[in-house]
């Protein structure tokens, strides 16, 4: 992540520039930061000078941020776009998601809005991607921002007395994505078998990161207004089983609760990117996968080759797209090869590399499968992870399937 990122922020109230200003620089002295009171100025000031990332309030007079923000997608689309907006304009932004990378609802902490930033950041990156960004703008408007998403994400943000009212609201809309979180839940045996807790205590069981996860899930596989535990489609399958094996060898671990969360919904999105390119570009993506099995290598290899980029980094973006941790950005974009992550020994990414290993190494067809993939074991080595291994693997191996 470039240290003296260049960062233009917008307002009408020079006072919350201002403050801005003190706050900011204390924290990121070698960010490159300029203010713009309006639309027109910022728009002036990117001609003059390009930017890696502009942060835009709403509710502006003469023209608000999505109205920026969607003439900065036209102009300069590698520019990562965040819009600040109060819980009333909910609304009024629905027209600018497709032009805005992140959104946080105000108020937010300051340090909300760097990791905003940073995420923007590790976004702008991936934006200089032709073959990725070839994907990212075939992609229909409703996988760019799933509307169900959005809505969950946007009363998760907010702060209010009514979240939780309206997340009994959503829960009553949406009753197919509750019974998947508790099909998950139970899996984690987190509840028992009969119980259906409400949303607000699943919340509470996973957190955030992982509700979310599960919502995009969901999203991206249909919306289906009732669930059966005994016939779930594969892709969610999949999904579940790789996110119960990483959260449960991080318990094994003895990690926080936060930290589980991280972990979980970093496993629950690996494969994201993959269901995305199936729905924009099927054939390559099939021809890919028969490739990997003519020549008996990894699919990442030959996703690279066919394609031009791997199912891991379009999952990445898109995580970061919606907003989900850096943590989580990491650990996907380097799920199938940690040992090119910048973190040399990261715990939380090695552990959902494992969930990702075991869930192949013990699928119906895993002498052909598992054979094509070495195992990561310098990176295992970085972590000190040698003598945990065999725990993780027995402990991973009743939970195997053959999607992932």
């Amino acid at each position: 992540m470039p240290e003296s990122a260049s960062i233009i922020f917008v307002d009408d109230d020079p006072h919350v520039l201002s403050g801005l200003r003190r706050r900011i620089v204390s924290k990121r002295p070698n960010w490159k930061l300029r203010f713009c009171t309006s639309g027109a100025e910022a728009l002036v000031n990117l001609d003059q000078h390009s930017a890696d990332v502009i942060v835009s309030d709403m509710r502006m007079p003469e023209m608000d941020g999505a109205e920026l923000l969607r003439s900065v997608a036209r102009k300069y689309p590698d520019t990562a776009r965040i819009l600040l907006s109060g819980y009333a304009d909910e609304q009024a932004i629905q027209t600018g998601l497709a032009a805005t990378h992140h959104f946080l609802m105000k108020p937010c902490s300051d340090q909300e809005v760097i990791h905003a930033i940073e995420r923007g950041l590790i976004l702008r990156n991936y934006l200089r991607d032709p073959q990725l960004i070839n994907i990212l703008y075939r992609m229909p408007a409703e996988l760019v921002w799933p509307p169900v998403f959005y809505r969950l994400h946007a009363i998760l943000q907010y702060k209010g007395p009514h979240s939780q009212n309206e997340l009994q609201e959503f829960s009553f809309e949406n009753p197919g994505f509750i019974m998947l979180v508790c099909e998950m839940a139970r899996r984690e045996k987190l509840i028992l078998p009969t119980e259906g807790p409400d949303l607000v205590t699943l919340i509470d069981l996973f957190g955030l990161e992982t509700i979310k996860a599960l919502c995009v899930i969901w999203t991206l596989h249909g919306q289906q207004t009732r669930f059966d535990p005994d016939n779930i489609d594969q892709p969610i399958d999949r999904c579940l089983i790789l996110g119960n094996m990483a959260a449960g060898i991080a318990k094994l671990e003895g990690m926080p609760s936060e930290t589980i969360d991280l972990i979980r919904a970093a496993a629950l999105l690996c494969h994201i990117g993959l269901n995305v390119m199936e729905h924009v570009i099927p054939d390559q993506v099939a021809l890919s996968r028969k490739q990997a099995d003519d020549d008996q290598c990894d699919i990442i290899s030959t996703e690279i080759g066919e394609i031009g980029v791997s199912h891991p980094a379009v999952s990445a973006c898109l995580a970061a797209l919606w907003g989900f941790k850096h943590e989580i950005v990491e650990n996907i974009a380097f799920h199938h090869r940690p040992e090119a992550a910048p973190t040399r020994d990261s715990l939380s990414l090695l552990i959902v590399y494992a969930a990702q290993h075991f869930a192949r190494k013990f699928g119906n067809d895993r002498h052909i499968r598992a054979a094509k993939y070495d195992r990561a074991s310098g990176f295992i080595a970085h972590c000190d992870a040698q003598q945990k291994w065999a725990n993780w693997e027995r402990h991973c191996a009743p939970l195997g399937d053959n999607q992932a």
